[in-house]
């Protein structure tokens, strides 16, 4: 026998998610974390204006429809948690840019690579992979640093090379001179990152 209760509390149930709209919260979870993917993976091995933008507006469109697609799952669902995923991932992706492990990690994986090219740093114009790296271009500079050219240019060029005990030259503040930037990854010390005064 069924009592008013029971009634009630059946009353109360949610109906369980429907199919498209778990179907929609995974592709949106997938999308967003496709475009976080190659937005910490650009910036750490090949650093790409243009790519960035692209995984940025893929993820701000995703997240759009997840607001919406959200706040009609947890009103008629009550379906919090498949809602709470998109945000986690969105969460991970930028705890792992701000403590820079893809850069970390490709550095690691490259540095060997790097430091053997930059032993006889044959000059190339070809964009061609070095460990991880998309290596535009690769060259000795007038002042002997073995220049390696990643990605479009947007921010640091790339990295510089030094013979061990070369004293790196000061910044040269005349229009297109290289000048070097300390190194922020772990490296033996001849490594710098290097840029050029545009004005």
């Amino acid at each position: 026998m069924t009592t008013v209760g029971e009634l009630q509390r059946q009353a109360r149930r949610r109906p369980p998610p429907s199919g498209w709209w778990t179907s929609t919260m995974c592709v949106l979870c997938v999308v967003t974390w496709f475009a976080a993917v190659i937005l910490v993976i650009t910036a750490a091995v090949s650093p790409n204006l243009m790519a960035a933008l692209l995984a940025m507006v893929t993820i701000l469109a995703a997240g759009i429809a997840w607001l919406f697609s959200a706040l009609f799952g947890a009103i008629k669902y009550q379906a919090f948690v498949v809602s709470s995923i998109l945000p986690v991932i969105v969460g991970l992706t930028f705890v792992a840019g701000e403590q820079r492990l893809p850069e970390r990690a490709a550095w690691r994986l490259s540095e060997g690579a790097l430091t053997d090219a930059a032993q006889e740093c044959v000059k190339h114009s070809q964009s061609q992979w070095i460990g991880v790296y998309y290596v535009e271009s690769m060259g000795r500079s007038r002042d002997g640093a073995c220049l390696f050219q990643i990605g479009d240019g947007v921010g640091s060029n790339g990295f510089a090379s030094f013979a061990p005990g070369t004293v790196v030259p000061e910044r040269n503040r005349s229009e297109g001179a290289t000048y070097y930037i300390p190194f922020d990854l772990p490296s033996d010390g001849t490594w710098h990152r290097y840029d050029y005064n545009y004005f």
